[in-house]
């Protein structure tokens, strides 16, 4: 009995490792993922027994991110094979890193490495996959002259600082309205620097689920997110989540100096201050 050729690629044995690994689709996934070149040498052998290699050799959270990519490719494939619909691969990787996240911040789970850089990456800012942008933001508001500071940094793959900015604006008597400014400021920021694909990234929990549908608000609130939300056709990949004020440092830095400061609006992208240039 014949087995059976890929459907996708036509050139391979439909086996679970071809699917994963092997296949052109799964091929162009990897290389954008952070681990491209682990990946490349994996061995050729049953799916079970690469995933327990890889357990021996990497860290859980690395683990945890292949086994959310697998699922992502396999559900990938079915809609390109059922439906017609062919996946974007940065879209499919920053989809499962976003996964992982979650995932290990709700279960409360520490990241174990066998490698000393790999020491408690929760309490730290990531740098995001290759050929992506972090655009974090943030707004701290100053009461008694009623005014905000909205800060905006922007870093790539390699964790550079390519663009930064301050600028003030008035108060609206809502904390979250300004913390929605910030992250629409920010997205103006990457379409200026003209960025495809951007990871916006927010210290505060209800905007983030905002911006990803996850709740409602009042009305005054979703006018804002409904611009936020016409930016995605603006960006090859836009996505938003959530994370510790300890991971937003810089902007908050940023957008605390301008709340005090209430000076004009100011961008850097050569002669970074020092504390953008050397933050964390």
């Amino acid at each position: 009995m014949q087995e059976p050729i890929c459907q996708v690629c036509k050139s391979g044995v439909e086996d679970a490792f071809h699917a994963f690994m092997e296949c052109k689709v799964a091929m162009k996934v990897w290389k954008y993922s952070y681990l491209a070149s682990e990946m490349q040498g994996v061995v050729p052998e049953d799916i079970l027994s690469v995933m327990q290699s890889l357990i021996k050799k990497m860290p859980m959270r690395e683990v945890e991110f292949v086994a959310v990519v697998w699922w992502e490719i396999w559900h990938a494939r079915n809609k390109l094979v059922f439906e017609g619909k062919r996946l974007n691969s940065m879209s499919l990787i920053a989809k499962a890193q976003a996964t992982v996240e979650v995932y290990q911040r709700v279960h409360g789970r520490e990241q174990t490495s066998k490698r000393s850089e790999d020491v408690s990456k929760q309490d730290q800012w990531c740098p995001p996959p290759v050929g992506y942008y972090k655009v974090n933001v943030d707004a701290v508001v100053h009461t008694e002259q009623q005014l905000t500071g909205l800060g905006v940094v922007i870093r790539n793959s390699q964790g550079q600082v390519i663009v930064a900015a301050v600028k003030s604006t008035k108060f609206q008597d809502n904390v979250t309205v300004a913390e929605v400014e910030a992250v629409k400021w920010g997205l103006e920021m990457a379409l200026e620097a003209r960025l495809a694909a951007v990871i916006i990234e927010t210290d505060c929990i209800e905007v983030a689920n905002l911006a990803n549908n996850k709740t409602s608000s009042r009305k005054e609130i979703m006018w804002i997110i409904s611009d936020i939300h016409s930016y995605k056709e603006k960006f090859q990949s836009l996505s938003f989540q959530h994370v510790l004020r300890c991971c937003n440092s810089c902007a908050h830095s940023l957008a605390k100096r301008e709340a005090l400061r209430s000076s004009e609006t100011i961008t850097w992208k050569d002669n970074l201050p020092p504390d953008v240039l050397f933050c964390s």
